[in-house]
């Protein structure tokens, strides 16, 4: 809750200068969504190649109550071919269609305000920038990270995976309170999260009595601690979800379950989506190009077995970026470096201000949001975000602050309904499991 005294370290007696943002906000799928108030439409930086990133397209697209409808031609006509003089002709044929479908999300932040933070910090005079507004753009920012980790995901909400409660990934024992993850990336410290015995079991309620939170993050040996013991319940192959301080195993308040598709389950080549089953009958089509690095650097030959998969099964391998973590592309400008194919500053610039490396005239970029050994080549243009709602203040009362009765004390909530989603999962692909050094 914000008061007087979360918001003294910016306030006047204490410090000079403007208040500095020690977060890393780096969101690159977010990129080409816009806010209501017009926030996101400033010029973008001039560069040299242009990046209009996944951006929110309504055209085609058709909403039945809470879900996105999009027809597609899935089977061509098979009345064709070559015949001898005089005889019988091919049988008539058609075009085959189908439609794919996805509930939307609903995505919510909230903060809340005192009156008399409000008075203290109306003016200059009280704070470098005025309480309400620091509140209201960094809860804007916060929904925004929190969005775009979770379209990297698999659709569940899970944000790790238990790896050992014994031993940190250098096999040293661990000490109290603490568990080795699959991946401490999206942690930063003070996350309440809820602990499930598995992802994708609907109903079911969290191993924990109560929301814990994260207190340290160590990503060297990949673990982090949490406020409270979780001995008595927290096994190998568990799964975390973000939760809210207020959950509890009875009555959970969590993202399971409810999270938007991400790149891990959009861009596969096994698993249903949009209604669709790579697997079923006539529905062979619906599936990416995936490559397994077992375990190998990503470099020229792995990138181009996979932009060559997406090629043929597609037919279009334009307007696409590639999309990965830190590590991997570091490995790869290292290999660019052993064959003086790359010289430090020559990166290129996209529009939008994001600094790429090129394979083959295709840009590749870092989001620190990406899961570790992961490379995804997503074509932009056939990725959308469905959505019914910008970035908005809830407000339809006409009061953008709510006020909490018998408190003097005011709520600010703000939303947005969307989903991610593709309409062709074929001009996609992903390589897995490459050598990383993001934990």
């Amino acid at each position: 809750m914000a008061d007087t005294a979360s918001f003294s370290a910016a306030m006047k007696t204490k410090f000079i200068g403007p208040i500095r943002d020690q977060l890393n906000s780096n969101k690159i799928l977010l990129f080409g969504l816009r806010t209501r108030d017009g926030d996101d439409k400033q010029d973008l930086p001039h560069a040299s190649r242009d990046f209009r990133g996944i951006v929110a397209d309504s055209t085609g697209i058709d909403f039945v109550g809470n879900e996105f409808r999009i027809p597609l031609r899935t089977s061509r006509n098979q009345g064709t071919g070559a015949r001898a003089e005089n005889a019988i002709l091919p049988a008539p044929g058609n075009q085959g269609y189908k439609y794919i479908s996805e509930a939307l999300r609903y995505f919510y932040g909230l903060f809340n305000i005192t009156g008399q933070l409000l008075k203290a910090s109306a003016t200059n005079e009280g704070a470098f920038r005025r309480a309400l507004q620091a509140e209201m753009e960094g809860l804007t920012d916060d929904l925004k990270r929190h969005v775009n980790i979770q379209a990297y995901g698999l659709g569940d909400g899970v944000i790790a995976t238990v790896a050992s409660t014994t031993v940190d990934a250098k096999g040293d024992a661990l000490p109290a309170n603490t568990v080795q993850l699959d991946s401490t990336i999206y942690f930063q410290g003070g996350e309440y999260v809820d602990i499930y015995a598995a992802a994708n079991v609907p109903g079911s309620a969290p191993l924990n009595a109560a929301a814990v939170y994260v207190t340290q993050i160590d990503r060297e040996r990949v673990t982090v601690t949490f406020s409270a013991d979780p001995s008595g319940y927290i096994a190998d192959g568990q799964v975390i979800v973000r939760a809210s301080s207020d959950s509890v195993q009875a009555f959970p308040n969590n993202d399971y379950m409810d999270a938007i598709n991400g790149l891990r389950n959009i861009i596969d080549d096994t698993e249903p989506l949009h209604g669709l089953d790579p697997a079923a009958a006539g529905e062979s089509f619906w599936r990416s190009s995936v490559v397994d690095a077992e375990g190998n650097t990503v470099g020229d030959d792995l990138l181009r077995r996979l932009k060559d998969a997406v090629g043929f099964e597609s037919g279009s391998d334009e307007e696409m970026v590639l999309i990965t973590t830190r590590g991997i592309r570091n490995r790869y400008a290292q290999e660019l470096v052993a064959y003086k194919r790359f010289n430090d500053a020559q990166s290129v610039k996209l529009r939008g201000g994001f600094t790429a490396l090129m394979f083959d005239e295709t840009p590749m970029v870092y989001d620190d949001h990406c899961p570790s050994g992961h490379l995804f080549a997503v074509n932009t243009d056939a990725m959308f975000w469905s959505q019914m709602s910008e970035w908005e203040w809830m407000e339809e009362d006409g009061e953008v602050l709510k006020w909490e009765p018998r408190y003097d004390r005011y709520v600010g909530i703000i939303f947005k309904y969307c989903n991610l989603g593709t309409w062709a999962r074929n001009r996609h692909g992903k390589i897995v499991n490459a050598e990383d050094d993001v934990k």
